[in-house]
Parts: structure tokens; C-alpha cells; sequence
């Protein structure tokens, strides 16, 4: 699949997962699954990106840039369903779970926000297989990723 296309289908993706969330917290009047879908979202587009790419087991690149993004985003959905949890909701909807449209740019932001934090990912993913062993720069390249999501 081209990047383009799992790009297109990553889109297509959120869209339903955002959707199905304000439609259920838009009818029952709740925020509660706000933060969880959203880290479920990214979980589902690293999945589906790697399950549509050429040669994803056999390219450490890939399987290392995927597995970064998916422990940051695992910790990320594991802290969002704590906190919302704990908290028994977020203040932030009070005003605005019982007023589709302005509850609606909530959802549709945070699909916009998944699948732009998820496109460098994305874009490994849907990349060419590369022939060319792991280099230094590859090292340092994934170091740094690493880097940025432990601190």
C-alpha cells in the first residue's frame, strides 16, 4: 500500500473512531472514553500501518520505530485511563457535552491530533522495504526517538 493510501485509510480510520466516540458521549452526555479513545486510536493506526506494509518484520527500522511509538502511546492510553478514572471525568466538557457542535470540535481535534503525532509513524511504515543493514545514523536516529519519549 502506498503512503498516500495508508495515510488516506489512517484518516478514514480516526474519522470512525472519533465519530462512534462523540456519538456515544453526545447521546449519553459524557466525556468518559474522550482520553481513552484517543490513546486507542493511535494504537489501532500503528497496527493497521504495519499490518499493510511491504516487508514490516523484516525491516528493524520499521519494527523499531513501531515499537517506540507504541510503548509511548501504550503509556499514554495506561495515564489517560487512570486519570479519567480518578478524576470520575474531565471539567473541561461540563460546558459543552450537552452542545453537539462545540462537544463535536473536541472529538474531530483530537482525530486531528492522533493522526498527525501518528504520521511520522504512518509513513515508516508504508515506506519501501530497505535492502541496506542498519547504519549509525539509524542508531542515533532511533536513540534519539527513544530519547524524546523517555524523558
Amino acid at each position: 500500500m502506498t503512503p498516500l493510501l495508508v495515510f488516506l485509510n489512517s484518516a478514514f480510520i480516526t474519522a470512525a473512531l472519533q465519530l462512534a466516540g462523540f456519538a456515544h458521549g453526545y447521546a449519553f452526555r459524557t466525556e468518559v472514553f474522550y482520553d481513552i479513545i484517543g490513546g486507542f486510536n493511535f494504537l489501532v493506526l500503528t497496527v493497521f500501518s504495519a499490518l499493510v506494509s511491504d516487508g514490516w518484520v523484516a525491516d528493524g527500522r520499521k519494527v523499531a520505530a513501531t515499537l517506540i511509538f507504541v510503548a509511548s502511546r501504550g503509556w499514554l492510553l495506561s495515564f489517560l485511563a487512570w486519570r479519567a478514572h480518578e478524576r470520575g471525568g474531565d471539567s473541561r466538557f461540563d460546558a459543552v457535552k450537552d452542545k453537539f457542535g462545540k462537544f463535536l470540535v473536541f472529538w474531530t481535534v483530537q482525530g486531528m491530533w492522533v493522526l498527525l503525532v501518528s504520521s511520522p509513524v504512518l509513513f515508516i511504515n508504508a515506506s519501501p522495504a530497505s535492502a541496506s543493514p542498519a547504519s549509525t545514523r539509524d542508531a542515533a536516529l532511533l536513540a534519539g526517538f527513544l530519547l524524546g519519549v523517555a524523558f
